[in-house]
């Protein structure tokens, strides 16, 4: 394990220089989606932060559903978070993401680590897969879409994710989060995808929820602290 740390360790450090927006690919016109609006009432107690300030909390349509939630993100990139769900120390934190619809290149994923998330910094980390069946671990520390967003782990495939069948195809993924004493691990599936060194400080306390990149539909269940 302390070998897979280090290789992840330095393939961050290489990296985290490198602001890249919340998922998609570089060069790509991500806002180009079919735009949506709320229908009826967001889910109580939740909030949501667009990567676009100008793009409002009504171009999206965020609902409860069944036994969790359902987004259908239009051209609004964002985090969903209640301020309820908070976690420090060791902590694991998972949820189900069964994605409807998505582009091959953009992503969903489980947000932790979450401070300042309705003011000015907006921090927090973020575990991501995408519909190609790859994945990525990210960090944002500011409202800048370019210079503020770091790569932890770059984007890489793994077989535990299941990708979507075609452009614009259905996926379900469980995704887990375990901070422990002597890493940070990123599971897919309860497989074990990736790690960093909890000396990174990558998972600190704080708020945890969930992202939901361009262009997708997705149900997210069972997000919970262990």
């Amino acid at each position: 394990m302390k070998k897979i740390l280090a290789v992840v360790a330095v393939a961050a450090f290489a990296s985290a220089a490198h602001a890249q927006a919340g998922g998609g690919m570089a060069g790509m016109k991500m806002d180009e989606q079919k735009a949506v609006t709320q229908e009826g009432p967001t889910p109580a107690g939740w909030s949501m932060r667009p990567d676009n300030a100008a793009n409002k909390p009504e171009s999206v349509n965020f609902v409860a559903m069944g036994p969790g939630y359902h987004v259908t993100s239009g051209n609004t990139a964002a985090i969903y978070w209640n301020p309820a769900n908070t976690a420090t120390g060791n902590y694991t934190i998972s949820a189900t993401f069964g994605v409807r619809s998505t582009p091959m290149h953009d992503a969903v994923g489980l947000v932790f680590a979450g401070n300042d998330l309705s003011g000015d910094i907006g921090n927090y980390a973020y575990f991501l897969v995408f519909g190609d069946g790859s994945f990525a671990v990210k960090h944002r520390a500011g409202p800048n879409n370019k210079t503020d967003v770091h790569t932890i782990i770059a984007q890489t495939k793994n077989a535990a994710i299941k990708a979507a069948d075609k452009d614009g195809g259905s996926a379900s993924n469980k995704l887990t989060v375990k901070a422990g004493a002597d890493s940070v691990r990123f599971l897919v599936n309860d497989v074990q995808v990736g790690a960093v060194d909890a000396k990174s400080g990558l998972a600190g306390a704080g708020t945890f929820g969930f992202r939901v990149n361009h262009g997708i539909s997705v149900h997210v269940a069972g997000l919970a602290k262990q």
